[in-house]
């Protein structure tokens, strides 16, 4: 479905962060759709077929935990979209074992520059 583009899903409630990583990820010819909470993500998944995913942790309407659990569970035979899970939250190594255990593939903190960002897409992406 993505016409040789790769679309890349942002999961995230907070409109700044949607538009910094649309600016940042659109700059690097990536296709960049939006989904404003869990509930939203589930839906633009299975619309767009994104060749990877980047999800806050903490949102209304289904988490960020829940999001990756729910994608896992939708996905094709043979399919496997990378996850790249985001959090502000203090306990880094809490949230990187629960985003592990539900499927994401990698876990950055917030803050975190556009380099260390485009890094993890690029390596999810296996570029």
């Amino acid at each position: 479905m993505n016409g040789g583009q790769t679309n890349i899903l942002v999961v995230d409630d907070d409109p700044g962060i949607q538009e910094i990583l649309r600016i940042v990820l659109e700059k690097q010819g990536y296709r960049v759709h939006i989904a404003e909470d869990g509930e939203k993500a589930i839906d633009r998944f299975l619309e767009v077929e994104p060749d990877l995913v980047i999800s806050d942790i903490s949102m209304p309407k289904g988490d960020g935990f829940n999001v990756a659990i729910l994608i896992r569970s939708k996905e094709g035979e043979g399919r496997k979209t990378p996850i790249l899970m985001v959090s502000a939250f203090y306990d880094d190594q809490g949230n990187r074992e629960n985003a592990e255990r539900c499927g994401a593939d990698a876990f950055l903190s917030k803050p975190f520059t556009q380099r260390q960002l485009l890094d993890a897409v690029e390596e999810l992406l296996g570029r």
